[in-house]
């Protein structure tokens, strides 16, 4: 009996301390999956461009393209896109437009103006952006990573 008090007092704590070795991280672990990515502001500035010296008449399309061929955010961001349009007045007109049933945007800005676009990035994947006034040269992909 005496001996039977002895491994208890021993077992006991024992096997409560293997316990939580492996109970703790288990609980943390599993707690860390469930943080969920709320988004954050993200702010762009896009301008229109142009190739230098390209020949508009001989290649038969436009010179103009957009200075960030790529947007890239993360699923839940707020998307702030700051488009202006640097031709001068009597220049061409731009758009930014998203022709996606996820982001159906089309913006279109006149010479010497900018814009605003503002929306919430909700949907996961590449979607094409475009100039609907400059094409097939003026266009960009908005891509949205959704593994935060």
């Amino acid at each position: 009996m005496k001996n039977t008090k002895i491994v208890m007092v021993i077992a006991v704590p024992a096997v409560a301390i293997a316990l939580m070795v492996l109970i703790i991280p288990y609980e943390s672990h599993t707690q860390s999956n469930n943080f969920q990515y709320t988004g954050i502001k993200r702010e762009f500035w896009l301008f229109n461009s142009n190739v230098p010296e390209f020949n508009e008449t001989k290649m038969v399309m436009s010179h103009d393209v957009y200075s960030m061929p790529s947007i890239t955010v993360n699923k839940g961001d707020t998307v702030v896109i700051h488009f202006f349009n640097t031709e001068p007045k009597g220049g061409d007109h731009h758009s930014f437009t998203i022709s996606d049933n996820a982001y159906n945007i089309n913006v279109e800005v006149s010479p010497g103006e900018n814009k605003t676009i503002t929306f919430n990035a909700d949907t996961a994947g590449i979607f094409p952006f475009i100039c609907t006034f400059h094409q097939p040269t003026m266009r960009g992909q908005f891509i949205v990573d959704s593994t935060t």
